[in-house]
């Protein structure tokens, strides 16, 4: 009896992790792998699209230091170290998104590749072979977009805490006119970025659009018409 028993407990057990391996496959299925890496895609844009309105905070402070230089220009300098130090966290999220998002690309063109030896005919095997290889290229061409943000941005974010510890030490009505030419450069590269930051943006639109499924709504229920 004890045989019998510590048999069937076996056959039970082997059940589980065979149905347990079935669920898990589920839960990996290429579209979700594909909404896992839309959503990393959207997580992305959404970081970059707030650290746009960081910068855009961050050179109206700027701008309120010059204005009051005559009258008290200590308020509007502190708003300005609490808007670059907001903006350097906005920077650290977006390279933390962006990493997430190529470790889900990565893991989603993995994962087709492992499941295109196990496809039998090949003429829909060569057709999923052509549509891996330019939904690829669509995910790799980004860092056309991300390579020359990130060489914009972190001189500036440089000079942002230059004129910064500059201020911290002069403040003066002629400390403050003599940075004239700095706060002006500033300026004129913080809007050079959100550029580059809007044409990264269209292209993860253009990618996720491309990369993932289409939301369809589901079909209407048959009762519910009658």
């Amino acid at each position: 009896m004890k045989i019998k028993s510590v048999t069937i407990s076996v056959a039970v057990a082997l059940a589980a992790v065979m149905v347990s391996s079935l669920l898990s496959g589920c839960k990996t299925a290429g579209y979700q792998r594909a909404d896992k890496t839309g959503a990393g895609i959207a997580n992305f844009r959404n970081e970059i699209t707030k650290t746009k309105l960081a910068i855009d905070s961050t050179l109206k402070a700027m701008d309120q230091i010059a204005l009051t230089a005559n009258s008290n220009p200590r308020p509007a300098y502190e708003k300005y170290v609490k808007e670059v130090a907001n903006l350097q966290a906005c920077a650290d999220k977006v390279r933390q998104s962006a990493q997430a998002m190529r470790e889900n690309g990565q893991a989603y063109f993995d994962q087709w590749q492992e499941q295109l030896s196990q496809v039998k005919d090949e003429n829909i095997r060569k057709l999923a072979e052509q549509r891996k290889a330019k939904l690829k290229e669509a995910f790799d061409e980004i860092r056309e977009y991300t390579e020359p943000l990130k060489e914009q941005f972190e001189p500036w974010m440089s000079s942002l805490k230059d004129l910064q510890n500059y201020l911290a030490n002069d403040m003066t009505v002629s400390g403050i006119a003599a940075a004239k030419g700095p706060f002006s450069k500033a300026k004129s590269q913080g809007q050079k970025v959100q550029k580059g930051m809007d044409d990264l943006i269209e292209a993860l639109n253009d990618l996720a659009a491309t990369l993932t499924p289409a939301n369809v709504p589901p079909a209407p229920d048959a009762n519910q018409q009658k």
